[in-house]
């Protein structure tokens, strides 16, 4: 697998992460604004907004990170299966 593929699988992953955690977070802003309240150390800020963000930060770490195992657990597997083609070497 090359590089390009792998940063682009990543990436993928990341962006995927950050719209699904962004959404969950606006879902949460909407539904209990009052928790997010007690999150944010600064009054100034719409709590529904700073769920959003939060989410879509969490998102991308953890969308990346799934990403990053996804690979990882490819190129295991791909070893495994080399290493069966070839026994006694």
């Amino acid at each position: 697998m090359s590089w390009i593929k792998i940063f682009f699988m990543v990436t993928i992953g990341a962006l995927a992460g950050m719209a699904m955690g962004g959404m969950f977070g606006f879902g949460a802003g909407s539904i209990a604004p009052n928790l997010f309240a007690h999150l944010i150390p600064w009054t100034d800020v719409e709590p529904k907004g700073a769920a959003t963000v939060f989410g879509a930060v969490a998102g991308v770490i953890l969308g990346g990170g799934l990403a990053t195992f996804a690979i990882i657990l490819q190129a295991i597997t791909s070893l495994k299966k080399r290493d069966k083609q070839q026994p006694g070497q």
